[in-house]
């Protein structure tokens, strides 16, 4: 661990030494939910480029996740089939507290499933925002540890890629795009993609096949868009093993249980000039998605979700505006195990401006939102319904053309959502809302080849939603506190060669109750993250990563009675090679086959008092593409 962070500290010093004189110019969407040059706004936002992760050879979003600055990843199933994404220490209910968006639309579900990151297929992506922190006053619900945005190529003139890929395990990918725009203002883009794999466990295979298209129609004043998305997405589930297990053989699973999934999405989206400065945003879709298997025991769940999210931006004098509301409205029929019939509907008004404060390098930003929430048990005929206003103020102030410094404090919350409803302590019906408050200073330091960023943070929570296994029951907590610094830096070491690295430090403290002063559990305290990437020849590309993860406690654990987990670190590696309209490349995840487990849990009744979900080994994936 020490020469880890001594390596990550001096690149991270060196860095600067080689940098140029030319400030980046970057567009971001997620911290303002509207495109703008730069960023202005008190929020530190890391940006994945679709560059990069052609360059890194990932077979998934999750691989690309893995290594950026203060995420850390659990993957029970070891397929990064819906791995939760945690920011900001949270453990086993990351899940719901870091938020999911497509263009800027909810992934997330009101379940205890993570959002099905597959649904995105990677040639698809322009880029990958990344917001740390809270950001409840713009986003809402969920939007606690931070908020990760995938953002879609654009339709453009007319283009297309067609790749095969095959690798360990019995991996294959087909993957089609293609993309045209008309003279006339119509645009088109389908994409399809086919994936099997068998996985690294027994019982662990999965089948994925997806289907996307979008119409676009430009005119002078605005832009109208249909989209439609159906996919099927069949996974086994390996169960977790005992010590003794484990030892015997880490592929080896005694489950049956799996799931299959039929999604249907429909988009409507509008973008429409108002006036001078001023424009109308707005999207209506319905996601539906219906699932049935063997979860314990015969199993389905039935889940339709329905969003209006209107908003008007533009300028006031020299303030910049947004002013949105946001209507999401979810009904959910589960069977098997603790069936369950519920509806929520979830309203919120919101609004922001940001403007300058006597110099124009100094940047004011404030807002708020109202959001009510009602919940309906339609099997037990119950309703609760909730509200929560929460608000935003910061500053940045621009030190010079290649820096600024950002203070920040938002308010985030998060509603119970229907799964945890359905397994309450005796005698409760709903659950508190969980509110939290963060507070944060950043620094950025930005030129043509460099960037380096650091921030500082911490998120208090009351009333925080999780499952106890002492009482099969879903709880508020008693308080808790995150507190934490992630460094991160990019450099362009030579024009062929570029450098990356990332350090996070997360202390996350339970402050009152039985556990007052122990360790959230599932949170490693430390993570570093170092990247390559190396344009060999004008045809070959190498790329490589390593993440280093550091001790914490299991999961469930929270009287920290058990030893911890040990730190471990996985390295990865792409050789890309491209000419003319081909390209090929060999990804390895986990270069060396390190042995380690992708989640750990603490389970007294078994042997070693552990459950444990193995991470895959070395995985080999061979890419052959070609565009036209």
């Amino acid at each position: 661990m020490k020469n880890t962070l001594s390596l990550s500290a001096a690149l991270l010093a060196a860095l600067p030494a080689y940098a140029q004189d030319t400030q980046l110019d970057t567009v971001i969407v997620s911290a303002t939910r509207f495109e703008a040059s730069g960023n202005t706004t008190p929020t530190m936002v890391n940006v994945v480029s679709a560059e990069q992760i052609e360059a890194s050879g990932a077979n998934n979003i999750a691989d690309v996740l893995r290594t950026q600055p203060g995420l850390h990843l659990r993957d029970a199933s070891g397929t990064n089939n819906r791995v939760a994404i945690s920011m900001r220490g949270f453990g086993q209910n990351s899940t719901n507290n870091v938020l999911v968006l497509v263009n800027g639309r909810r992934l997330n579900n009101q379940t205890l499933e993570a959002p099905n990151l597959n649904l995105i297929a990677l040639n698809d992506i322009e880029r990958i925002e990344i917001i740390q922190g809270s950001a409840g006053t713009l986003y809402g619900e969920q939007a606690v540890g931070g908020v990760i945005n995938i953002i879609t190529q654009p339709i453009t003139d007319a283009q297309g890629r067609i790749s095969i890929s095959r690798g360990s395990d019995d991996q294959e990918r087909y993957n089609l795009a293609y993309s045209r725009g008309f003279d006339n203002g119509f645009g088109l883009r389908l994409s399809a993609e086919s994936q099997h794999a068998d996985n690294y466990r027994d019982h662990s295979a999965t089948d994925f096949n997806n289907v996307f298209g979008e119409i676009e129609k430009i005119h002078d004043s605005g832009r109208v868009f249909v989209e439609l998305q159906k996919t099927e997405d069949d996974v086994e589930l390996p169960n977790s093993l005992n010590i003794n297990q484990k030892q015997a053989d880490r592929r080896q699973s005694t489950s049956s249980d799996f799931l299959n999934y039929d999604s249907d999405v429909v988009v409507l989206g509008l973008e429409q000039d108002l006036a001078e400065q001023w424009e109308l945003r707005g999207e209506y879709s319905i996601r539906d998605t219906d699932g049935k298997g063997i979860l314990f025991s015969d199993y389905t769940q039935d889940t339709r979700v329905k969003s209006f999210t209107p908003r008007l931006l533009g300028k006031l004098g020299h303030a910049d505006i947004t002013l949105g509301y946001d209507r999401h409205r979810t009904d959910y029929v589960r069977g098997g195990y603790s069936p369950q019939t519920r509806q929520q509907t979830a309203n919120a008004i919101y609004a922001r401006a940001q403007m300058p404060l006597i110099l124009d390098d100094l940047q004011l930003t404030i807002g708020g939102r109202e959001s009510r929430v009602k919940d309906i048990d339609l099997r037990n005929n119950q309703d609760n319904s909730h509200s929560r206003f929460v608000k935003e103020i910061g500053m940045t102030y621009q030190l010079s053309a290649e820096q600024r410094v950002f203070l920040r404090r938002d308010e985030s919350f998060r509603y119970a959502n229907m799964d945890e409803l359905a397994a309450l302590p005796a005698g409760e019906t709903f659950l508190k809302p969980q509110e939290g408050t963060s507070l944060e200073f950043g620094w950025e330091w930005s030129q043509s080849t460099t960037q380096l960023q650091a921030t500082v943070f911490q998120l208090d929570l009351d009333n925080e939603i999780k499952y106890n296994a002492a009482t099969f029951a879903n709880e508020n907590l008693d308080e808790s506190r995150r507190r934490g610094l992630i460094l991160s830096a990019r450099h362009g070491l030579t024009p062929d060669l570029q450098l990356t690295g990332n350090y996070s430090y997360t202390d996350s403290e339970i402050k009152t109750g039985t556990h007052a002063g122990n360790e959230v559990p599932y949170v490693p305290n430390h993570s570093v993250a170092l990247g390559l990437d190396y344009q060999l020849t004008n045809e070959t590309n190498v790329y490589l990563d390593a993440k280093y993860t550091g001790a914490q406690f299991r999961d469930d654990d929270e009287a920290n009675s058990l030893s911890q987990v040990g730190g471990y670190t996985v390295v990865n590696a792409n050789v890309r090679w491209s000419f003319q309209q081909w390209d090929a490349s060999l990804r390895i995840n986990n270069l060396f086959d390190k042995e380690y487990d992708a989640y750990t849990i603490a389970a007294p009744w078994l042997p070693g008092g552990s459950a444990y979900y193995p991470a895959a080994g070395r995985q080999l994936m061979l890419t052959l593409g070609y565009s036209f």
